[in-house]
Order: C-alpha cells, then sequence, then structure tokens
C-alpha cells in the first residue's frame, strides 16, 4: 500500500522523494466530497482512489516501544524501520525502484506535465523548488507549435505528392 501511494504521488504531483518521506497525517485533509494533500501552501486535490490509500496509511497504528510512548512523535505516513522514524529517503527511493517505478524519470516527467499546465509560482509552491528552477521548468515544458505549424504549412505547400485511393 505504501508504495502504491508514495508512487502515485510522486508520479502525479512530482514531490521529491525526501518530501514524500515527510508526510504526516496532517498533511491530509478531508471533507465530504473531497480529498486535497497540503503541499506547500496550496492543498491538491487527490483522485479518490489515492486518497483512500492515503487515508488507510494515516489510520494505521504505528507500534511504539514503551520509552518513546511518554515522548510521542509525528505519525508518519511511511514509517520506517525504527519505531517512530519515518522511512529514509534512501529506503524509499529503493523501495520504489524495486517495485518499477524509477523515481528520477518518474518525478522528472510529473515536473515537466505540472510545468505545462502551472504558472511557475505554484509550480515552485508546490513542489519547493526555488521559483528560478520553477521558471525554467515552464520555459522547457512551454508549448510552442510554432516549428510543427511552420513544417506542416511546407508539407502542404511544397514536394509531397497528394496520397492516392
Amino acid at each position: 500500500m505504501d508504495v502504491r501511494a508514495g508512487g502515485a504521488i510522486t508520479l502525479l504531483f512530482g514531490l521529491s522523494t525526501e518530501r514524500l518521506c515527510h508526510l504526516t497525517p496532517e498533511h491530509l485533509k478531508i471533507s465530504d466530497k473531497n480529498a486535497h494533500l497540503v503541499l506547500g501552501r496550496h492543498p491538491v486535490l487527490l483522485p479518490p482512489r489515492l486518497a483512500e490509500l492515503i487515508r488507510q496509511l494515516a489510520e494505521q497504528p504505528q507500534l511504539r516501544p514503551q520509552l518513546s510512548r511518554a515522548h510521542p512523535g509525528p505519525q508518519w505516513l511511511f514509517p520506517g524501520m525504527d519505531p517512530g522514524k519515518r522511512i529514509s529517503t534512501h529506503g524509499m527511493t529503493q523501495k520504489l525502484n524495486r517495485h518499477g517505478i524509477p523515481v528520477r524519470t518518474a518525478r522528472n516527467g510529473a515536473l515537466a506535465a505540472l510545468a505545462a499546465d502551472l504558472p511557475s509560482p505554484i509550480l515552485a509552491d508546490v513542489t519547493e523548488m526555488h521559483r528560478h528552477t520553477a521558471l525554467r521548468w515552464v520555459a522547457y515544458a512551454r508549448r510552442d507549435w510554432a516549428e510543427y505549424l511552420a513544417a506542416r504549412a511546407e508539407d502542404k505547400s511544397g514536394d509531397v505528392a497528394p496520397a492516392e485511393d
């Protein structure tokens, strides 16, 4: 369940593994109709199946040794092997990679898709990247059709023979 939720968050929102590992149940906000994951200052709408996965992760009991119960720490969506500790960034990356989710490729694909649809200030806030980095992603993902349209115009007016039926 944790691999499915972590992989989906990475693939949809381009969240770094570091941020993914720091998510707690408090990042999940559920209302009557929708569920949101709070990333930065902007809550993002979750697809219903992902919202259900994250809700289940948040409700899983996390066993803690007797000594740590006196000083309770945060509950993690992705707990580690040590009671009360989150999974390590390396551990989560390895786990996702083992299950066929190459983290770097998945994150870059998600960031390119988000950059095509979001203004750079929102992209920077949601992904916690520097605003200049967000500007570069938006410029990279910009949908510029000028070259394609010029090539199509050249094909229509030029040397291409029409196909015969």
